[in-house]
Protein backbone atom coordinates (compact mmCIF):
# COMPACT_ATOMS: atom_id res chain seq x y z
CA UNK A 1 0.00 0.00 0.00
CA UNK A 2 4.90 3.32 0.25
CA UNK A 3 4.79 1.59 0.85
CA UNK A 4 4.78 4.48 1.29
CA UNK A 5 2.42 3.17 -0.59
CA UNK A 6 0.78 0.89 0.93
CA UNK A 7 1.02 0.76 0.34
CA UNK A 8 0.84 4.14 -1.78
CA UNK A 9 0.62 4.43 -6.04
CA UNK A 10 -6.97 9.52 -16.76
CA UNK A 11 -9.99 11.50 -16.92
CA UNK A 12 -12.44 9.39 -15.99
CA UNK A 13 -10.52 6.34 -16.09
CA UNK A 14 -7.22 5.80 -16.84
CA UNK A 15 -7.34 3.83 -20.15
CA UNK A 16 -9.11 6.05 -21.74
CA UNK A 17 -8.62 9.79 -21.18
CA UNK A 18 -6.85 12.50 -19.18
CA UNK A 19 -7.84 16.25 -19.41
CA UNK A 20 -9.36 17.29 -16.34
CA UNK A 21 -7.18 17.37 -12.99
CA UNK A 22 -8.59 17.17 -9.56
CA UNK A 23 -8.99 20.60 -7.60
CA UNK A 24 -8.32 18.54 -3.98
CA UNK A 25 -5.75 18.94 -2.77
CA UNK A 26 -3.44 16.78 -0.62
CA UNK A 27 -0.47 18.00 1.65
CA UNK A 28 1.52 15.01 2.51
CA UNK A 29 2.87 11.98 0.37
CA UNK A 30 1.28 8.74 0.00
CA UNK A 31 2.43 7.04 3.15
CA UNK A 32 3.83 4.35 0.70
CA UNK A 33 6.31 6.73 -0.80
CA UNK A 34 7.81 7.40 2.53
CA UNK A 35 8.15 3.27 2.72
CA UNK A 36 9.84 3.36 -0.64
CA UNK A 37 11.90 5.95 0.09
CA UNK A 38 13.46 4.56 2.81
CA UNK A 39 14.24 1.11 1.10
CA UNK A 40 15.75 3.28 -1.86
CA UNK A 41 17.77 5.15 0.34
CA UNK A 42 19.36 2.44 2.65
CA UNK A 43 22.09 0.24 2.17
CA UNK A 44 22.81 -3.22 4.24
CA UNK A 45 25.39 -2.52 7.15
CA UNK A 46 27.54 -3.82 9.66
CA UNK A 47 26.69 -4.61 13.42
CA UNK A 48 25.70 -6.18 16.43
CA UNK A 49 22.57 -8.10 16.51
CA UNK A 50 19.26 -5.79 17.19
CA UNK A 51 17.57 -4.91 19.72
CA UNK A 52 13.67 -5.37 20.44
CA UNK A 53 10.60 -4.24 21.37
CA UNK A 54 7.43 -5.70 22.42
CA UNK A 55 3.95 -4.27 22.83
CA UNK A 56 0.63 -5.94 23.69
CA UNK A 57 -8.34 -3.06 -16.98
CA UNK A 58 -8.69 -2.41 -19.49
CA UNK A 59 -6.69 -3.87 -21.67
CA UNK A 60 -3.69 -1.63 -23.17
CA UNK A 61 -5.43 0.22 -26.01
CA UNK A 62 -3.37 -1.39 -28.99
CA UNK A 63 -4.44 -5.17 -27.80
CA UNK A 64 -7.52 -6.97 -29.38
CA UNK A 65 -8.18 -8.53 -25.60
CA UNK A 66 -11.63 -7.64 -24.23
CA UNK A 67 -11.42 -4.57 -22.12
CA UNK A 68 -12.45 -6.59 -18.86
CA UNK A 69 -9.99 -8.94 -19.49
CA UNK A 70 -7.28 -8.68 -16.40
CA UNK A 71 -3.42 -8.30 -16.70
CA UNK A 72 -2.05 -11.26 -15.02
CA UNK A 73 1.12 -10.76 -12.21
CA UNK A 74 4.40 -11.73 -13.17
CA UNK A 75 6.28 -14.12 -11.89
CA UNK A 76 9.63 -14.08 -10.44
CA UNK A 77 11.21 -15.47 -14.07
CA UNK A 78 9.63 -12.59 -15.80
CA UNK A 79 7.06 -14.96 -17.26
CA UNK A 80 3.41 -13.85 -17.62
CA UNK A 81 1.42 -14.98 -14.59
CA UNK A 82 -1.43 -17.51 -14.26
CA UNK A 83 -4.03 -16.61 -17.09
CA UNK A 84 -7.67 -15.64 -15.50
CA UNK A 85 -10.79 -14.73 -17.08
CA UNK A 86 -12.42 -12.74 -14.07
CA UNK A 87 -13.61 -9.33 -14.82
CA UNK A 88 -11.82 -6.28 -12.42
CA UNK A 89 -14.03 -4.38 -10.22
CA UNK A 90 -13.69 -0.72 -10.62
CA UNK A 91 -16.96 0.78 -9.33
CA UNK A 92 -17.37 2.16 -6.02
CA UNK A 93 -15.53 1.23 -2.43
CA UNK A 94 -16.97 -2.26 -0.86
CA UNK A 95 -19.86 -0.78 2.22
CA UNK A 96 -18.59 -3.53 4.39
CA UNK A 97 -17.35 -2.35 7.23
CA UNK A 98 -13.44 -1.99 7.20
CA UNK A 99 -12.72 -3.79 10.54
CA UNK A 100 -14.24 -7.04 9.14
CA UNK A 101 -12.76 -8.71 6.12
CA UNK A 102 -14.65 -10.94 3.80
CA UNK A 103 -15.15 -14.69 4.33
CA UNK A 104 -13.45 -16.91 1.64
CA UNK A 105 -15.51 -18.64 -0.74
CA UNK A 106 -15.93 -22.50 -1.44
CA UNK A 107 -13.25 -22.65 -3.93
CA UNK A 108 -10.41 -20.94 -1.10
CA UNK A 109 -6.83 -21.61 -1.21
CA UNK A 110 -5.65 -24.45 0.79
CA UNK A 111 -1.62 -24.48 1.88
CA UNK A 112 -0.39 -28.18 2.22
CA UNK A 113 1.58 -28.85 5.24
CA UNK A 114 2.81 -32.27 4.43
CA UNK A 115 6.52 -29.92 3.30
CA UNK A 116 6.56 -28.35 6.58
CA UNK A 117 9.41 -29.09 8.69
CA UNK A 118 6.87 -29.90 11.59
CA UNK A 119 3.93 -30.48 10.32
CA UNK A 120 2.17 -30.67 13.48
CA UNK A 121 3.40 -27.35 14.78
CA UNK A 122 1.46 -25.57 11.36
CA UNK A 123 -1.73 -27.44 12.18
CA UNK A 124 -1.59 -26.64 16.17
CA UNK A 125 -4.60 -24.38 18.22
CA UNK A 126 -3.55 -21.10 18.53
CA UNK A 127 -5.03 -20.14 21.94
CA UNK A 128 -5.03 -16.77 24.23
CA UNK A 129 -2.26 -15.45 22.98
CA UNK A 130 -0.76 -14.64 18.92
CA UNK A 131 2.19 -13.59 18.73
CA UNK A 132 3.20 -11.66 15.58
CA UNK A 133 6.64 -11.12 15.12
CA UNK A 134 8.34 -8.28 12.95
CA UNK A 135 11.61 -7.03 11.94
CA UNK A 136 12.26 -3.17 11.06
CA UNK A 137 15.46 -0.95 11.15
CA UNK A 138 15.26 0.79 14.30
CA UNK A 139 18.37 1.85 14.97
CA UNK A 140 21.32 2.71 12.18
CA UNK A 141 20.89 6.36 10.73
CA UNK A 142 18.64 6.75 8.26
CA UNK A 143 16.46 3.47 7.68
CA UNK A 144 15.84 4.27 11.34
CA UNK A 145 14.60 7.11 11.28
CA UNK A 146 12.42 6.80 8.00
CA UNK A 147 11.22 3.34 9.67
CA UNK A 148 10.79 4.41 13.68
CA UNK A 149 7.34 6.31 12.68
CA UNK A 150 6.34 2.96 10.67
CA UNK A 151 7.33 0.39 13.55
CA UNK A 152 5.12 3.00 16.13
CA UNK A 153 2.18 3.16 13.97
CA UNK A 154 2.21 -1.03 13.74
CA UNK A 155 2.60 -1.55 17.83
CA UNK A 156 -0.45 1.32 17.82
CA UNK A 157 -2.48 -0.63 15.75
CA UNK A 158 -1.99 -3.64 17.84
CA UNK A 159 -2.55 -2.23 21.18
CA UNK A 160 -6.01 -0.59 19.66
CA UNK A 161 -6.91 -3.90 18.50
CA UNK A 162 -6.55 -5.56 21.91
CA UNK A 163 -8.07 -2.41 23.43
CA UNK A 164 -11.01 -2.55 21.33
CA UNK A 165 -11.57 -6.34 21.70
CA UNK A 166 -11.69 -7.03 17.91
CA UNK A 167 -10.09 -10.80 18.07
CA UNK A 168 -12.41 -11.46 21.25
CA UNK A 169 -10.74 -13.12 24.16
CA UNK A 170 -7.46 -13.39 22.16
CA UNK A 171 -4.52 -11.27 22.89
CA UNK A 172 -2.26 -9.92 20.20
CA UNK A 173 1.40 -9.52 21.28
CA UNK A 174 3.85 -7.94 18.80
CA UNK A 175 7.49 -7.94 18.78
CA UNK A 176 9.36 -6.03 16.76
CA UNK A 177 13.34 -7.19 16.11
CA UNK A 178 15.87 -4.24 14.61
CA UNK A 179 17.78 -5.56 11.82
CA UNK A 180 19.74 -2.12 10.64
CA UNK A 181 17.95 -2.72 7.15
CA UNK A 182 21.02 -5.30 6.99
CA UNK A 183 19.56 -8.82 5.64
CA UNK A 184 21.85 -10.51 7.86
CA UNK A 185 21.25 -9.13 10.94
CA UNK A 186 17.25 -9.97 9.22
CA UNK A 187 18.26 -13.92 9.63
CA UNK A 188 19.47 -13.24 12.98
CA UNK A 189 16.48 -11.44 14.57
CA UNK A 190 13.76 -14.38 12.98
CA UNK A 191 15.86 -16.88 14.17
CA UNK A 192 15.24 -15.33 17.66
CA UNK A 193 11.64 -14.94 17.01
CA UNK A 194 10.68 -18.57 16.29
CA UNK A 195 13.15 -19.02 19.08
CA UNK A 196 10.48 -16.89 20.96
CA UNK A 197 7.95 -18.60 19.90
CA UNK A 198 6.32 -16.35 16.83
CA UNK A 199 2.85 -17.52 15.24
CA UNK A 200 3.49 -15.50 12.59
CA UNK A 201 5.79 -12.52 11.04
CA UNK A 202 4.52 -9.29 8.96
CA UNK A 203 6.07 -5.86 8.21
CA UNK A 204 9.22 -7.10 7.56
CA UNK A 205 10.93 -4.22 5.88
CA UNK A 206 12.86 -4.38 2.71
CA UNK A 207 13.04 -6.58 -0.71
CA UNK A 208 16.67 -7.68 0.49
CA UNK A 209 15.74 -8.44 3.93
CA UNK A 210 12.48 -10.28 3.28
CA UNK A 211 14.44 -12.39 0.69
CA UNK A 212 17.03 -13.18 3.00
CA UNK A 213 14.49 -15.14 5.35
CA UNK A 214 11.65 -16.26 3.06
CA UNK A 215 13.49 -19.67 2.82
CA UNK A 216 13.30 -20.28 6.50
CA UNK A 217 10.31 -19.36 6.92
CA UNK A 218 8.52 -21.14 4.01
CA UNK A 219 10.43 -24.42 5.11
CA UNK A 220 9.25 -23.79 8.78
CA UNK A 221 6.01 -23.15 7.71
CA UNK A 222 5.62 -19.28 9.53
CA UNK A 223 3.22 -17.00 7.58
CA UNK A 224 5.57 -14.20 6.68
CA UNK A 225 2.97 -11.90 5.89
CA UNK A 226 2.56 -8.12 4.12
CA UNK A 227 6.31 -7.76 2.95
CA UNK A 228 6.52 -3.78 3.18
CA UNK A 229 8.08 -3.58 -0.14
CA UNK A 230 6.37 -3.77 -3.70
CA UNK A 231 8.80 -6.53 -5.36
CA UNK A 232 7.08 -8.70 -7.74
CA UNK A 233 8.51 -11.68 -5.77
CA UNK A 234 6.32 -11.63 -3.51
CA UNK A 235 3.66 -13.27 -5.96
CA UNK A 236 5.58 -16.64 -5.91
CA UNK A 237 2.95 -18.94 -4.25
CA UNK A 238 3.88 -22.04 -6.24
CA UNK A 239 7.37 -21.61 -5.03
CA UNK A 240 6.65 -19.65 -1.28
CA UNK A 241 3.15 -20.35 -0.55
CA UNK A 242 3.85 -19.05 2.97
CA UNK A 243 5.09 -15.38 1.59
CA UNK A 244 2.86 -12.19 1.09
CA UNK A 245 3.92 -8.62 0.23
CA UNK A 246 1.47 -5.43 0.91
CA UNK A 247 3.01 -3.32 -1.65
CA UNK A 248 1.56 -2.25 -4.74
CA UNK A 249 4.08 -4.12 -7.30
CA UNK A 250 6.54 -2.02 -9.32
CA UNK A 251 5.18 -3.61 -12.13
CA UNK A 252 1.64 -2.28 -11.38
CA UNK A 253 2.82 1.14 -11.20
CA UNK A 254 4.96 0.86 -14.02
CA UNK A 255 2.24 0.11 -15.81
CA UNK A 256 -0.05 2.83 -14.83
CA UNK A 257 2.59 5.58 -15.73
CA UNK A 258 2.70 3.78 -19.43
CA UNK A 259 -0.75 3.99 -19.32
CA UNK A 260 -1.13 7.32 -17.45
CA UNK A 261 1.21 8.85 -20.52
CA UNK A 262 -1.06 6.87 -23.34
CA UNK A 263 -4.16 9.05 -22.40
CA UNK A 264 -2.31 12.43 -21.46
CA UNK A 265 -1.12 11.91 -25.30
CA UNK A 266 -3.58 9.61 -27.34
CA UNK A 267 -1.49 10.06 -30.50
CA UNK A 268 1.64 8.56 -29.31
CA UNK A 269 4.41 9.83 -27.54
CA UNK A 270 7.74 9.97 -26.98
CA UNK A 271 9.34 8.56 -23.70
CA UNK A 272 12.84 8.04 -22.10
CA UNK A 273 14.19 6.07 -19.08
CA UNK A 274 16.38 6.90 -16.51
CA UNK A 275 16.75 4.19 -13.78
CA UNK A 276 18.83 2.63 -11.55
CA UNK A 277 21.04 -0.13 -12.83
CA UNK A 278 20.06 -2.96 -10.52
CA UNK A 279 16.79 -5.23 -9.98
CA UNK A 280 14.87 -2.49 -8.61
CA UNK A 281 15.76 -0.09 -11.60
CA UNK A 282 15.03 -2.82 -13.81
CA UNK A 283 12.07 -4.12 -13.09
CA UNK A 284 10.44 -0.60 -13.70
CA UNK A 285 12.01 -0.73 -17.03
CA UNK A 286 11.46 -4.04 -18.34
CA UNK A 287 8.15 -3.73 -17.19
CA UNK A 288 7.62 -0.43 -19.11
CA UNK A 289 9.47 -1.59 -21.98
CA UNK A 290 7.41 -4.30 -22.64
CA UNK A 291 3.87 -2.64 -22.40
CA UNK A 292 5.30 0.70 -24.14
CA UNK A 293 4.60 -0.51 -28.32
CA UNK A 294 0.80 -1.42 -26.78
CA UNK A 295 0.46 2.27 -25.57
CA UNK A 296 1.29 3.95 -28.14
CA UNK A 297 4.76 5.12 -26.37
CA UNK A 298 8.81 4.91 -28.38
CA UNK A 299 11.32 4.56 -26.06
CA UNK A 300 13.77 7.09 -27.69
CA UNK A 301 16.72 7.22 -24.97
CA UNK A 302 17.02 5.08 -22.01
CA UNK A 303 19.94 6.22 -19.42
CA UNK A 304 21.17 4.36 -16.36
CA UNK A 305 23.13 5.02 -13.12
CA UNK A 306 24.82 2.46 -10.74
CA UNK A 307 23.42 2.22 -7.50
CA UNK A 308 26.23 3.51 -5.48
CA UNK A 309 27.19 5.90 -7.67
CA UNK A 310 26.38 9.43 -5.75
CA UNK A 311 27.49 11.94 -8.77
CA UNK A 312 25.52 14.11 -10.38
CA UNK A 313 23.66 12.25 -13.65
CA UNK A 314 24.89 14.75 -15.71
CA UNK A 315 25.91 12.84 -18.74
CA UNK A 316 22.45 10.98 -18.34
CA UNK A 317 20.22 14.02 -18.42
CA UNK A 318 21.83 15.66 -21.29
CA UNK A 319 21.50 12.87 -23.02
CA UNK A 320 18.12 12.74 -22.48
CA UNK A 321 17.42 16.45 -23.15
CA UNK A 322 19.22 16.75 -26.71
CA UNK A 323 16.55 13.75 -27.39
CA UNK A 324 13.62 16.21 -26.35
CA UNK A 325 11.19 13.43 -25.38
CA UNK A 326 7.31 14.04 -24.46
CA UNK A 327 8.04 12.28 -21.12
CA UNK A 328 10.31 10.37 -18.95
CA UNK A 329 10.18 7.89 -16.62
CA UNK A 330 12.58 8.03 -13.84
CA UNK A 331 13.61 5.27 -11.15
CA UNK A 332 16.91 6.94 -9.63
CA UNK A 333 17.02 5.91 -5.58
CA UNK A 334 18.22 7.81 -2.31
CA UNK A 335 19.98 11.00 -2.75
CA UNK A 336 19.57 10.57 -6.29
CA UNK A 337 16.31 11.38 -6.15
CA UNK A 338 17.30 14.89 -6.17
CA UNK A 339 20.06 15.21 -8.19
CA UNK A 340 18.19 13.98 -11.04
CA UNK A 341 15.78 16.95 -10.23
CA UNK A 342 18.59 19.21 -9.92
CA UNK A 343 20.02 18.35 -13.33
CA UNK A 344 16.51 18.26 -15.19
CA UNK A 345 15.97 21.83 -13.99
CA UNK A 346 19.14 22.69 -15.32
CA UNK A 347 18.54 20.91 -18.31
CA UNK A 348 14.94 22.44 -19.12
CA UNK A 349 16.65 26.03 -18.96
CA UNK A 350 19.23 24.87 -21.31
CA UNK A 351 16.93 23.73 -23.81
CA UNK A 352 14.07 26.34 -24.04
CA UNK A 353 10.03 25.24 -24.41
CA UNK A 354 11.00 21.82 -23.67
CA UNK A 355 8.49 20.69 -20.85
CA UNK A 356 8.32 16.82 -20.42
CA UNK A 357 6.00 15.41 -18.36
CA UNK A 358 8.31 13.48 -15.69
CA UNK A 359 6.65 10.66 -13.83
CA UNK A 360 9.01 9.70 -10.96
CA UNK A 361 7.97 6.29 -8.67
CA UNK A 362 7.13 5.91 -4.65
CA UNK A 363 10.83 5.41 -4.26
CA UNK A 364 11.39 9.65 -4.65
CA UNK A 365 7.63 10.69 -3.87
CA UNK A 366 8.01 11.30 -0.40
CA UNK A 367 7.72 15.35 1.06
CA UNK A 368 10.80 15.38 2.69
CA UNK A 369 12.63 14.96 -0.88
CA UNK A 370 10.09 16.69 -3.35
CA UNK A 371 11.09 19.81 -0.59
CA UNK A 372 14.05 19.41 -0.81
CA UNK A 373 14.28 19.33 -4.74
CA UNK A 374 12.32 22.70 -4.40
CA UNK A 375 11.33 24.13 -7.37
CA UNK A 376 12.66 21.46 -9.85
CA UNK A 377 10.02 19.49 -8.41
CA UNK A 378 7.23 21.47 -9.48
CA UNK A 379 4.82 19.38 -11.57
CA UNK A 380 6.13 16.31 -11.44
CA UNK A 381 3.67 13.20 -11.38
CA UNK A 382 3.74 10.32 -9.14
CA UNK A 383 1.11 7.58 -7.10
CA UNK A 384 -0.09 6.40 -4.14
CA UNK A 385 -3.12 4.41 -2.67
CA UNK A 386 -3.44 5.88 1.20
CA UNK A 387 -4.90 8.88 2.42
CA UNK A 388 -2.86 11.91 3.39
CA UNK A 389 -2.47 12.19 6.97
CA UNK A 390 -1.76 15.90 7.91
CA UNK A 391 -3.42 16.06 11.29
CA UNK A 392 -6.93 16.46 12.99
CA UNK A 393 -8.03 19.39 10.10
CA UNK A 394 -7.78 16.44 7.28
CA UNK A 395 -8.91 13.59 9.24
CA UNK A 396 -12.34 13.83 6.84
CA UNK A 397 -13.06 9.70 7.34
CA UNK A 398 -14.16 7.58 9.67
CA UNK A 399 -10.78 5.78 9.63
CA UNK A 400 -8.49 8.62 9.80
CA UNK A 401 -10.35 10.12 12.42
CA UNK A 402 -10.18 6.68 14.47
CA UNK A 403 -6.20 6.78 13.72
CA UNK A 404 -5.94 10.18 14.71
CA UNK A 405 -7.73 10.15 17.84
CA UNK A 406 -5.60 7.14 18.89
CA UNK A 407 -2.62 8.38 17.93
CA UNK A 408 -3.62 11.84 19.81
CA UNK A 409 -4.72 9.66 23.39
CA UNK A 410 -1.17 7.62 23.58
CA UNK A 411 0.39 11.00 22.95
CA UNK A 412 2.16 10.02 19.09
CA UNK A 413 -0.02 12.75 17.56
CA UNK A 414 3.45 14.48 15.87
CA UNK A 415 3.69 10.67 13.91
CA UNK A 416 0.31 11.18 12.27
CA UNK A 417 1.47 12.04 9.45
CA UNK A 418 4.01 9.06 9.38
CA UNK A 419 2.62 6.30 11.39
CA UNK A 420 -0.13 5.69 8.41
CA UNK A 421 1.88 2.77 6.87
CA UNK A 422 2.70 0.85 9.98
CA UNK A 423 -0.95 1.50 11.18
CA UNK A 424 -2.26 -0.24 7.86
CA UNK A 425 0.54 -3.25 8.55
CA UNK A 426 -1.02 -3.23 11.72
CA UNK A 427 -4.77 -3.43 10.93
CA UNK A 428 -4.43 -6.09 7.83
CA UNK A 429 -2.02 -8.46 10.15
CA UNK A 430 -5.19 -8.23 13.03
CA UNK A 431 -7.70 -8.71 9.81
CA UNK A 432 -6.00 -11.81 8.74
CA UNK A 433 -6.07 -13.42 12.13
CA UNK A 434 -9.13 -12.13 12.72
CA UNK A 435 -10.63 -14.23 9.54
CA UNK A 436 -8.35 -17.09 10.43
CA UNK A 437 -10.47 -17.54 13.67
CA UNK A 438 -13.71 -18.08 12.26
CA UNK A 439 -12.32 -20.88 9.86
CA UNK A 440 -13.14 -24.73 9.75
CA UNK A 441 -9.97 -25.58 12.01
CA UNK A 442 -9.78 -22.35 13.95
CA UNK A 443 -6.69 -20.36 14.34
CA UNK A 444 -3.41 -21.85 13.34
CA UNK A 445 -0.10 -21.28 11.28
CA UNK A 446 -2.12 -23.12 8.07
CA UNK A 447 -5.20 -20.91 8.66
CA UNK A 448 -3.48 -17.82 8.85
CA UNK A 449 -1.73 -18.17 5.53
CA UNK A 450 -4.96 -19.44 4.04
CA UNK A 451 -7.07 -16.55 5.40
CA UNK A 452 -3.87 -13.95 3.43
CA UNK A 453 -4.56 -16.06 0.26
CA UNK A 454 -8.44 -15.28 0.22
CA UNK A 455 -9.03 -12.05 1.21
CA UNK A 456 -10.55 -8.93 0.73
CA UNK A 457 -10.57 -6.16 3.00
CA UNK A 458 -10.83 -2.36 2.77
CA UNK A 459 -8.59 -0.56 5.09
CA UNK A 460 -9.71 2.11 6.96
CA UNK A 461 -6.81 4.35 5.71
CA UNK A 462 -7.22 3.54 2.04
CA UNK A 463 -7.83 5.94 -0.58
CA UNK A 464 -11.42 5.87 -1.40
CA UNK A 465 -11.91 2.83 -3.61
CA UNK A 466 -9.11 1.00 -2.61
CA UNK A 467 -9.48 -2.40 -1.34
CA UNK A 468 -6.99 -5.78 -0.35
CA UNK A 469 -7.52 -8.95 -2.73
CA UNK A 470 -6.05 -11.64 -3.08
CA UNK A 471 -7.29 -15.00 -4.13
CA UNK A 472 -4.53 -17.93 -3.76
CA UNK A 473 -2.15 -18.77 -7.36
CA UNK A 474 -4.68 -16.61 -9.12
CA UNK A 475 -4.42 -13.43 -7.66
CA UNK A 476 -1.06 -13.31 -5.21
CA UNK A 477 -0.98 -9.29 -4.86
CA UNK A 478 -3.28 -7.76 -2.49
CA UNK A 479 -2.59 -4.01 -3.47
CA UNK A 480 -2.61 -3.54 -7.47
CA UNK A 481 -4.99 0.01 -7.39
CA UNK A 482 -3.02 3.36 -7.37
CA UNK A 483 -4.02 7.49 -7.58
CA UNK A 484 -1.55 9.23 -10.15
CA UNK A 485 -0.97 12.78 -8.47
CA UNK A 486 0.59 15.61 -9.31
CA UNK A 487 3.28 17.80 -7.10
CA UNK A 488 3.03 21.58 -6.85
CA UNK A 489 5.82 22.81 -5.40
CA UNK A 490 5.45 25.85 -2.82
CA UNK A 491 2.03 25.23 -2.24
CA UNK A 492 0.43 24.58 1.30
CA UNK A 493 2.45 26.48 3.60
CA UNK A 494 5.46 26.13 2.33
CA UNK A 495 4.90 21.52 2.57
CA UNK A 496 4.01 21.26 -1.21
CA UNK A 497 0.84 19.69 -2.05
CA UNK A 498 -0.74 16.43 -4.09
CA UNK A 499 -3.69 16.87 -6.55
CA UNK A 500 -5.08 14.03 -7.40
CA UNK A 501 -4.93 12.96 -11.36
CA UNK A 502 -8.29 11.36 -12.44
CA UNK A 503 -9.31 8.50 -10.14
CA UNK A 504 -7.70 5.77 -8.66
CA UNK A 505 -6.46 2.87 -10.88
CA UNK A 506 -7.88 0.06 -10.86
CA UNK A 507 -7.30 -1.54 -14.29
CA UNK A 508 -4.36 -3.55 -12.94
CA UNK A 509 -5.97 -5.32 -10.50
CA UNK A 510 -6.02 -9.33 -11.35
CA UNK A 511 -9.36 -10.08 -10.36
Amino acid sequence: MSSTGIGTRIGSRIGIRIGIISTRPRRCAAVSAVLALALATCSSGDGAAGTSSSTSASAPPNSSAPATEPIAPESTDGTAGPDTTSAITTGAPSTSDPTEPTAPGADAWAVDTDPCSDPDAANAPIDGTVRIGSVMPLTGGVAAAAFAPVAEGFRAYVDFANQQGLLGDLHAELTIEDDQYDPELTSAAVTKLIDGGVDVVSGIVGSPDNAAVRDVLNEGCYPQLNALTGSPAWGDVAHYPWTTGLLVPYTVESKVYAAALHAMHPGGATVALFYVNNEFGQVYANTFKDVAGDYGLEIVDEQTVDADDTNPPISQVASIADHAPDAIVTVPLGPGCIGFFAELAAAKMRHTGWTPETFITNTCASTPVLRAAGPAADGVYTSGNLQDLTGPADADTPGEQAFVDYMTSIGKQDLIATAGAGWTTGEVTIAIIKQAMASADGLTRASIIEAARDFTFRPSLGRAGVELRSHGIEDAYLAESLQVLQYHAGTGGGFGTFTDVGDLITEFETR
